[in-house]
């Protein structure tokens, strides 16, 4: 599997940022132009991979697990996300999904930096390095302002765009949940990388099925005390808690969604004993898996 530091193309002379849109999946999008011109390009987004730019992505619709720095979870569109500069992240299991996502690169000696307005901006940008997931109301209210970027001259697109960011930088951030509580800085020292990404592609694929510490070492083509050293750089976790989160998260979906037994819904996560998955449900979602339950009192 080839490293995934996705270098993306600079946008045109004419634009500041890169406005992308899905229909299927993530790995067919469509790249938008100003005027509505589109041109096909592979996307990254169901890979776990970092990236330089800002990223904005509107899940329309779709469901699969979201992974954005050490915060695992299963998620359903329609959402908002801002993933900020070099936050490992991505959505696996994204299929029969739509959506759009802006990529943009504005540091310091950016000239837009240098305006007087955008100070308020700047709590937004200092958050996103940690992703911030808004609330359905505001994803609803930024949404037909993301749509009318696609049809829109590079003018009216860059006004769209300070439109979003300023009712984003507005929202009380009580109300915005900061999904990693981990900051990451991995610009540099990346040679770990593609040895990680490996493990933790298989890990989202295959969370239930059984993986010895030996294979996984063997996948990640690093020593047991490298490997001890490096998974938590790039994932806030160690492997063992990263395995455990991926469980428990598919668990509590299948709860929340379904009527099969606790003890089926267990074992189909890879639990082989009731006890800790009960024991480690209620560690991580403080509560039990029968008071997950929507009819639980």
């Amino acid at each position: 599997m080839s490293l995934h530091i996705e270098s993306i193309p600079a946008p045109p002379l004419d634009q500041s940022f890169r406005l992308l849109r899905w229909r299927e999946n993530l790995k067919d999008v469509d790249y938008c132009d100003a005027g509505g011109k589109t041109t096909p390009v592979e996307g990254a987004g169901d890979h776990w991979h970092l990236h330089k730019e800002l990223e904005l992505t509107w899940i329309e619709s779709g469901q699969g697990t979201r992974v954005v720095g050490d915060n695992i979870a299963q998620f359903s569109g329609p959402e908002l996300v801002l993933i900020g500069s070099q936050l490992p992240h991505c959505w696996h299991g994204l299929q029969r999904s739509s959506g759009l996502a802006i990529q943009f690169y504005w540091p310091i000696d950016h000239p837009i930096r240098s305006l007087p307005e955008f100070k308020t901006l700047m709590p937004l940008w200092e958050r996103s390095g940690n992703g911030l997931l808004f609330p359905p109301q505001i994803a609803r209210t930024i949404a037909p302002l993301l749509e009318a970027m696609l049809p829109a001259n590079s003018p009216l697109r860059l006004g769209l765009l300070l439109e979003i960011l300023g009712t984003l930088a507005a929202v009380p951030s009580e109300t915005v949940l900061s999904l990693s509580q981990q900051d990451f800085s991995l610009q540099k020292g990346t040679r770990h990388q593609p040895g990680i990404q490996r493990v933790i592609q298989n890990a989202l694929a295959h969370y239930a099925e059984p993986f010895s510490m030996t294979q996984v070492l063997q996948l990640a083509g690093m020593s047991k005390a490298t490997f001890a050293r490096q998974f938590p750089r790039f994932t806030g976790l160690t492997y063992t808690e990263f395995l455990l989160h991926l469980r428990l998260d598919h668990a509590r979906q299948h709860l929340i969604s379904s009527d099969d037994t606790i003890s089926s819904i267990a074992f189909e996560a890879g639990f082989n004993h009731l006890s800790h998955f009960n024991r480690a449900y209620r560690e991580r979602f403080g509560k039990t898996p029968t008071q997950e339950r929507p009819h639980s009192p």
